[in-house]
């Protein structure tokens, strides 16, 4: 069975009498959304769909965690911002003016590449919840049992707390309503009528009720099973990091079944996702991210889902930009084409497509490779698969030559590979005498010949050893194929020579092998 089949079943079985589950992910928006965020929700997404396959009702929350404090200036964002540190994400102006706040710029490009993906989600934005009281019926409970909190978290620590900490010990953050920020102090707390005071650093003084108060929030290992308990969640996903021993996992599920009285959701870890061809670790703060828009660029959203749906979340795997984009994309056309299947392979095929969609398995690699010798001219390319014996139609390969374009343009260049305006005299004669020989014996072979991939592949290993048959045969085929790239894209590699003769008008570029 497919992973996301087992976590399904075993839901079900953990809880027999559940019509509608509740599954839910969260993201704080401190800095650009980038693709390992992704893997919360998808693996939400892929047992939900197993789930409606097996006639239960889900629904997915995607929790935007914008009440937390902003606690660091990202790389690419003036060092200015840090005049907002320690005031709420949402509370922050969008630095680039386009967005109502600095928290919904990531959320709102998020939730419209998100929609690309066919994926269904209700969103939770907590500044909304903390602040329209509703869950100032959990902060309450929590005060009540302030106590019980303290020696929860405290038999986690390594070094135990004191009784006097434990009795100024209270589980809120006020956050000031004048300088927005959380430099606060509680002056007291009448847990008989739950009002309190609080000094800010910034001078200010003020007090309320936690029954009413609009800024207060829960710490993160609290407010986590207060939020469970609030929207019923039966299965949340999250990072390796929360599932550690002693981690906000273990912790949060004491509170949740001893403070609030409420069994916490099954949980599961996954392994981070990295990635390959970009230089550094994926990450918002230091600005080196791909975000989901950056990966749909250069993948089409049913390949990018099976990239997370064929792989178990408790393995770590590598989103590529590099040239091994080209061989996901040749896994998945296989894995599209395979047939009758019901093993856990054609599963993540079958959890990956997108309701409305048809994909066709049109080869990137080829897509690339002639990217920059048609320079976006369809009807070209068109006629290159035409003599190729494979005719895609344009408005079946369209998609994919727009993102093998992007590919080439930002992840690599050096594969963007044209042909040259005009012949190169000055490489052609510097060659030796007998290196020209081949290269003339070709050109006379392409301009009679009727070409095909067999036979251009024949004769270009043919041609160095008939002209010069007492020579080192692997010496010279290398440096033949060198001077016909140098010769034809002024460089040491380029695409299939065997593809790239057969499928290339020779009027394009036959004259480029002229040589005296």
């Amino acid at each position: 069975m497919h992973w996301a089949e087992r976590v399904a079943d075993s839901l079900i079985q953990k809880f027999p009498d559940t019509e509608e589950f509740h599954c839910a992910s969260g993201t704080t928006p401190s800095g650009a959304v980038h693709c390992g965020n992704l893997r919360d929700i998808l693996t939400n997404w892929f047992v939900a769909r197993c789930l409606l396959e097996r006639g239960k009702r889900v629904k997915l929350l995607q929790s935007w965690d914008n009440y937390d404090r902003f606690r660091k200036v990202p790389k690419n964002i003036p060092e200015s911002y840090s005049q907002h540190l320690g005031k709420p994400l949402v509370d922050i102006p969008d630095p680039f003016g386009e967005y109502s706040s600095y928290a919904a710029r990531y959320e709102k490009i998020f939730e419209a590449s998100l929609a690309k993906l066919g994926i269904e989600i209700t969103y939770r934005y907590q500044a909304e919840m903390y602040r329209s009281q509703q869950y100032n019926y959990g902060i309450v409970e929590a005060i009540q049992k302030r106590h019980e909190i303290y020696d929860i978290i405290s038999s986690f620590r390594t070094q135990k707390g004191t009784e006097e900490e434990r009795e100024r010990y209270f589980p809120v953050e006020v956050y000031c309503p004048v300088c927005k920020r959380d430099t606060t102090q509680l002056l007291e707390f009448n847990e008989s009528t739950m009002v309190f005071a609080y000094r800010c650093k910034c001078g200010h003084e003020g007090a309320g009720s936690a029954e009413t108060a609009e800024n207060l929030k829960l710490p993160w290992k609290i407010d986590w099973p207060m939020r469970w308990r609030h929207e019923k969640i039966a299965f949340e996903p999250g990072g390796k990091d929360h599932g550690t021993a002693g981690g906000s996992y273990e912790v949060s599920s004491r509170i949740s079944r001893e403070i609030f009285n409420s069994e916490p959701p099954v949980f599961q870890v996954y392994e981070f996702v990295g990635i390959k061809g970009l230089a550094g670790k994926m990450s918002s703060s230091a600005g080196t991210v791909i975000s989901l828009d950056d990966a749909l660029e250069i993948y089409q959203p049913e390949v990018l889902l099976w990239i997370f749906s064929r792989m178990a979340p408790n393995r770590a795997f590598d989103l590529v930009v590099d040239r091994q984009i080209f061989q996901v994309y040749d896994e998945f056309d296989r894995a599209m084409q395979s047939t009758g299947n019901e093993d856990a392979d054609h599963k993540a095929v079958e959890l990956a497509r997108v309701e409305g969609r048809t994909v066709h398995p049109v080869p990137f690699r080829q897509l690339a490779s002639f990217s920059g010798i048609v320079r976006g001219n369809q009807q070209a390319l068109s006629d290159i698969f035409l003599r190729l014996n494979t005719p895609y139609p344009k408005e079946e390969f369209a998609e994919r030559l727009a993102k093998a374009g992007h590919w080439l343009k930002t992840y690599a260049p050096e594969e963007d590979v044209r042909l040259v305006d005009a012949p190169r005299a000055d490489y052609a004669a510097a060659m030796p005498e007998d290196r020209k020989s081949w290269i003339t014996a070709l050109a006379a072979w392409i301009a009679s010949a009727d070409i095909t991939l067999e036979s251009a592949n024949e004769r270009l290993y043919a041609i160095p050893s008939e002209l010069s048959p007492q020579g080192n045969a692997k010496e010279m085929q290398k440096a033949f194929f060198t001077d016909i790239y140098q010769l034809l894209f002024a460089r040491k590699s380029g695409p299939r020579l065997a593809t790239f003769l057969a499928a290339v008008p020779k009027a394009d570029f036959l004259h480029l092998l002229a040589i005296s």
